[in-house]
């Protein structure tokens, strides 16, 4: 359960050069990712009868993006856009997925997608960088940089994606031979090897997992239980992070703390009254995970 729990809670990830941010490896090659596996396995399962759930599709395509396989995360996009045409980040998750099958090319059809997420969110942060990334492959590399630069600027410092989108303004400055570090407002609070993916809660780095697992098993009990009261501790003082909920539960479970999720469970959904699309994202984890309650 430790073992699942480090990869789990270890996610960081990189925003690949010209593709949508890799997983580091593929889904199941690594044993810390059993239980990743098996949670996804039976959310695709329930949603086999359950075919009206428009999160847990989202959830499902999400899934299997972050664990580098997005071929399969086509057909649940697919059905979430069908469900949730509102929502912005479906169809960025979409257009992103389609991305990552094109080996790093935004499609037309990716474009397309994409362009419907700006409509319905402008600030849509995986959006505006696929937007981008399309104008630096289609002889735009100027407007590129300018769209890069603005979605740095509007975002917060701590942003997990900040650092990687830094990063790849300065490359593109550099090919292009500009200065760019006036214009950079925003300083940023990670190392880019930290950083994680626009958009979205990226995949476990297995060299970190590696560290802890190299612990004596008390040792590693700990630094788990570290992260997890971390991570709790920032829910706190930020009860609004549904992402970070659905991280806690789905942590919870793996460690084996089922009355413990179920209360997390409980004040997640309190905190996110008011909040339907966190809401749904957490009862979608919660009932993925098999939460006490969910």
């Amino acid at each position: 359960m430790v073992t699942a729990a480090i990869g789990l809670l270890v996610w960081q990830g990189t925003m690949g050069e010209e593709a949508p941010p890799p997983a580091a490896a593929p889904a199941g090659s690594n044993p810390q990712l059993a239980d990743v596996d098996t949670m996804i396995a039976k959310l695709a399962a329930r949603l086999e009868t359950d075919r009206n759930d428009g999160e847990g599709f989202r959830m499902l395509g999400w899934s299997y993006l972050m664990t580098n396989r997005p071929q399969q995360a086509l057909a649940p996009y697919r059905r979430a856009v069908e469900l949730l045409p509102n929502q912005a980040t479906v169809h960025s998750g979409y257009g992103e997925a389609l991305v990552g099958v094109a080996a790093g090319k935004v499609t037309p059809e990716a474009k397309a997608a994409i362009d419907r997420a700006l409509q319905l969110d402008p600030k849509e942060p995986r959006a505006r960088y696929f937007a981008g990334l399309w104008l630096a492959q289609n002889g735009r590399a100027k407007e590129a940089l300018d769209g890069w630069i603005e979605l740095a600027n509007a975002g917060p410092a701590e942003a997990p994606w900040q650092a990687e989108v830094q990063a790849k303004i300065r490359d593109e400055a550099a090919k292009q031979g500009i200065d760019v570090s006036g214009r950079l407002k925003v300083k940023v609070a990670a190392p880019a090897s930290q950083a994680a993916p626009l958009g979205a809660v990226p995949p476990p780095d297995p060299a970190k997992a590696q560290a802890v697992q190299q612990l004596p098993p008390a040792q590693q009990a700990a630094s788990v239980e570290a992260m997890v009261g971390g991570l709790a501790a920032k829910l706190k003082a930020n009860p609004q992070d549904a992402k970070g909920w659905a991280m806690l539960v789905r942590s919870r479970m793996v460690l084996g703390q089922d009355r413990q999720a179920a209360t997390d469970f409980a004040t997640a959904r309190k905190s996110l009254a008011n909040d339907p699309a966190g809401l749904a994202e957490v009862n979608a984890a919660a009932r993925a995970a098999e939460v006490p309650g969910s």
